[in-house]
């Protein structure tokens, strides 16, 4: 059943898009947008893991109470979609936005390159945060204590104990990063179009909606260009960490560091919260002020809001909200039920571990990648169906099943022989012994496939059809038609549901904390982090 899976997800439509690639007459054309796509990418995700990483040690370094509250704040810019994220920051410090609106200034580079580069920054810097826990987690205080004795200062003591642990999750923190940004399409789509910036991904999609032969050439190669980038960070980083990707990281422990002075504590904090206020809160603000606003261009204040115009773009669009639930709750479904099947087998067989692998990549190719590879290999039979787009949603997200498999790992084997021995079955067994240890791990991984799904917008706009439209795609089509304000309304809606489902997901369930077991509060596959921690 793996094997298969990894044959439908990625092996058929990689080898068949490899296949039929036209000659490289127009490939010259291709490597501008590939270049914008990797210089942004590393930049971005060098940023983030350092600034995510930061945030890991100083968060934990200040407080010991709130540390849940700040946690699910630092992991917000991961819950927020990307071409949403990018809006709000448009709405929020571009010109005519509510910055400049209230103190008549506005970020006139946001517009552009360094404003894609900052906008997949601040996404995702929750993936350096988790990767500072990880290498918390695995730090031995000892070496510092013994300095600290010595008469070192405290970043000097910290630093010997701390820098042996922190490069593998500073790697894998990287790659996940660059990954994510080599093959986002909402950021630059939102940010770099309008000023003429064109990343690989987005122009993907501006080939593919010419619907020319030769346009569509380019995107092929683009497509397979960007898979190869893709597949070598990974390879890199599995090669710098030796450990297999798809780890995940779990939430805050018991803190090991001590406070930092009550001076340092005030400023650090103080610092968070005007990167909060600056990247997530305002932005979020305006948004929400600008759903509010009867009419575009209107000030903001509450004698221009008009309550009842924020349900009526969900009204209108009610089947596309229909169709964007029950897709991404199937695909979330079938996720979890792969993830159950990987975890049997994958400890145990090498020809398992390779299958896992090779459908796990399509999680760390660009989804107009996957897009493209799923339209060559399946659109001659399925293109406008539903069967196309769980297909794409299925092989993309499969990548977050890592966490069921680590879990799986650390199930107690001899519950499972104590339980067979007393005369259980096979599946009495399994129920009474593993499914209590990985359980947690399925209800994460179920919560993100369905939340990954609400807010997809790249495979959505590729593949859909006639009958198959998604609400990421009206959001996407009112954008290209100007109406801001259905855009801002739906963005509300789609984000406070992603939220409700990333905050659900750090939520451990009362029968855990009654019992005291450790839980898994967020994973994020497809890296090679530091083991988890599970009971």
């Amino acid at each position: 059943m793996l094997a298969a899976a990894a044959a439908l997800l990625c092996g058929y439509p990689v080898c068949h898009l490899a296949a039929s690639l036209p000659p490289a007459a127009g490939l010259a054309a291709t490597l501008g947008p590939l270049w914008n796509s990797l210089w942004t990418s590393a930049v971005s995700s060098v940023a983030a893991s350092f600034v995510g990483m930061a945030w890991a040690v100083g968060l934990t370094g200040c407080a010991r109470r709130g540390r849940a509250a700040l946690h699910a704040t630092s992991l917000l810019p991961l819950f927020t979609p990307p071409f949403i994220g990018a809006f709000a920051l448009g709405d929020a410090y571009a010109r005519a936005g509510l910055l400049d609106q209230l103190a008549h200034v506005h970020a006139g580079w946001l517009y552009g390159p360094w404003g894609v580069t900052a906008a997949l920054t601040i996404h995702a810097a929750p993936i350096g945060y988790l990767s500072g826990l990880t290498a918390l987690a695995a730090m031995n205080v000892e070496p510092m204590w013994a300095a600290r004795s010595a008469g070192a200062g405290w970043l000097r003591a910290f630093w010997a104990a701390f820098r042996p642990v922190a490069l593998r999750p500073l790697v894998a923190a990287w790659s996940l990063s660059f990954a994510f940004a080599l093959g986002d399409f909402g950021i630059p789509y939102e940010l770099g179009e309008p000023s003429g910036f064109r990343t690989a991904a987005t122009s993907i999609f501006a080939n593919l909606s010419t619907g020319g032969t030769q346009d569509f050439a380019q995107a092929a190669w683009q497509a397979l260009e960007l898979m190869a980038v893709g597949a070598l960070a990974v390879i890199a980083s599995r090669a710098a960490t030796g450990r297999p990707p798809g780890l995940g990281t779990s939430a805050p422990g018991p803190a090991i560091l001590p406070l930092f002075p009550k001076g340092a504590r005030i400023a650090s904090l103080a610092l968070y919260g005007l990167y909060v206020a600056a990247t997530s809160a305002f932005p979020l603000s305006a948004v929400l002020l600008t759903a509010l606003t009867r009419a575009y261009g209107l000030p903001p204040t509450p004698a221009n809001w008009d309550v009842a115009g924020m349900f009526s773009p969900l009204v209108s669009a009610w089947p596309m909200l229909v169709h964007t639930v029950v897709l991404a709750a199937v695909a979330a479904a079938v996720i979890g039920l792969l993830g159950l099947v990987a975890a049997e087998v994958v400890p145990v067989s090498r020809a398992a571990r390779a299958a896992h692998v090779a459908a796990w990549l399509p999680y760390a190719a660009p989804g107009t990648a996957v897009a493209v590879a799923i339209l060559v290999a399946f659109g001659h039979a399925l293109y406008g169906t539903w069967w196309i787009l769980g297909l794409a949603y299925v092989a993309k997200f499969y990548g977050l099943t890592d966490a069921v498999v680590a879990a799986r790992r650390n199930a107690p084997v001899e519950a499972w022989r104590a339980a067979r021995s007393f005369g259980g079955g096979p599946f009495a067994a399994y129920g009474a012994a593993i499914w209590p240890a990985i359980r947690p791990a399925v209800r994460q991984v179920a919560l993100q496939a369905l939340m990954s799904g609400l807010y997809e917008v790249t495979l959505a706009s590729l593949l859909y059809g006639p009958n198959t439209q998604t609400i990421a795609v009206n959001v996407l089509s009112a954008s290209e038609g100007g109406d801001v304000r259905t855009v801002a309304v739906l963005a509300v809606w789609m984000t406070a549901a992603s939220f409700a489902l990333g905050l659900l997901a750090l939520r451990e369930p009362r029968r855990r904390r009654s019992q005291g077991l450790s839980p898994l509060r967020m994973a994020v596959p497809s890296a090679p982090l530091e083991e988890v921690r599970l009971g």
